[in-house]
C-alpha cells in the first residue's frame, strides 16, 4: 500500500511539470573523461635535462709557410734592428740565391754573430732558424744593409758660424749608410751646435759640419753656482780655458785662488759640486 502510495505522489509531480532533475544522475554520453591532475612545482626544483657532452674541437695544427727571400730578408731586418737597438726602419737584402725552406708560422731567427758587429751598408751574418724549439738549420749569409732615417736638411744657404735651431730646418727620410753617413737625425737636439763650415741649400746637415759654441771664454768672469751636502754657496771666479755648453772648464776662486773644475751652464755662469 505504501509503494503504491509513493508512485502516485511522483507520477503527479511529473504531470504538473516540477523538477525532477534533482532525483536523477546525470547521463554520461561517450568515454568517461579522465581525471586531471594539477601539480604546481617551482622552477627553482626543476633541474635542466642534462645535455649530451660535447667533444671539443681539435685546435688546428700549425700552418706549414715557405720561407722565400722576401720572408728572411724581412725577418732577418727586425732582428737586426732589435740586436742593435737602431731607431728608423733597418732592412737587409740577400746577396746570393736563397733556398726556400719549409716552416710553421712561429718559426724564429736567432742571430749568432755579424761581422762588423754594427749596422754597415755591406755585412756577413751568421743565423738559425727555429720552429716549436728544433732548429731547422744554421747559415751564413753575405748581406747588404740600408738604415732609413729622418736627417736634418738645409732649407736655404746657411753661414759658418751660424747656430741652428731644428725650425729653420727641414727632414727627409734617407739611408745614413751610403752618402748620407754621418747626418744628423731630426730628432737630435742642436742647442748648443753652431755650423762649422758654409752649408748649401737642400744639404744634408753633418755631424762634421757642425762645433760646440763657445759659452766661456779664457779670462771671463763667472758666477760659480757650488751646491752638495745640503751646502749652497756662489761665489765669483775666472775661466783658466775656453768652455763650450755642457763642457768642463778650470776655474779660479778669485778670494782664494784655488782652481777647481766646473760644468759650464751658461754665458755667465758655471756649476760646482762639492
Amino acid at each position: 500500500m505504501r509503494s503504491f502510495l509513493s508512485f502516485c505522489i511522483f507520477f503527479s509531480a511529473l504531470s504538473a511539470g516540477a523538477d525532477v532533475g534533482r532525483f536523477l544522475e546525470p547521463i554520461q554520453i561517450g568515454p568517461k573523461p579522465a581525471k586531471v591532475r594539477y601539480v604546481v612545482k617551482s622552477s627553482a626544483l626543476v633541474s635542466p635535462r642534462p645535455s649530451r657532452p660535447q667533444m671539443q674541437k681539435a685546435l688546428p695544427a700549425t700552418a706549414s709557410i715557405v720561407l722565400d727571400r722576401s720572408l728572411m730578408e724581412a725577418r732577418l731586418s727586425e732582428a737586426l734592428a732589435h740586436r742593435f737597438q737602431s731607431s728608423g726602419k733597418v732592412a737587409v737584402f740577400l746577396t746570393r740565391e736563397w733556398r726556400n725552406l719549409r716552416s710553421g708560422s712561429n718559426f724564429m731567427v736567432k742571430i749568432k754573430d755579424c761581422s762588423p758587429d754594427e749596422l754597415t751598408s755591406s755585412s756577413f751574418v751568421r743565423f738559425s732558424i727555429w720552429d716549436q724549439g728544433k732548429e731547422l738549420g744554421s747559415f751564413a749569409e753575405p748581406v747588404r744593409m740600408a738604415h732609413y732615417v729622418e736627417v736634418f736638411y738645409s732649407k736655404s744657404p746657411l753661414h759658418r758660424g751660424t747656430r741652428l735651431n731644428s725650425s729653420g730646418l727641414s727632414s727627409r727620410l734617407v739611408d745614413i749608410l751610403k752618402q748620407h753617413a754621418g747626418s744628423v737625425p731630426a730628432q737630435s737636439s742642436l742647442a748648443g751646435y753652431q755650423l762649422s763650415a758654409n752649408i748649401k741649400a737642400n744639404a744634408p746637415i753633418k755631424w762634421s759640419n757642425l762645433s760646440k759654441v763657445t759659452l766661456v771664454k779664457k779670462g771671463q768672469i763667472v758666477d760659480v753656482f757650488a751646491s752638495g751636502n745640503g751646502i749652497y754657496v756662489t761665489m765669483k771666479g775666472m775661466a783658466l780655458g775656453d768652455g763650450v755648453a755642457g763642457g768642463i772648464v778650470n776655474i779660479r776662486n778669485l778670494s782664494s785662488d784655488k782652481e777647481f773644475p766646473a760644468k759650464v751652464l751658461n754665458e755667465n755662469s758655471v756649476k760646482v759640486h762639492l
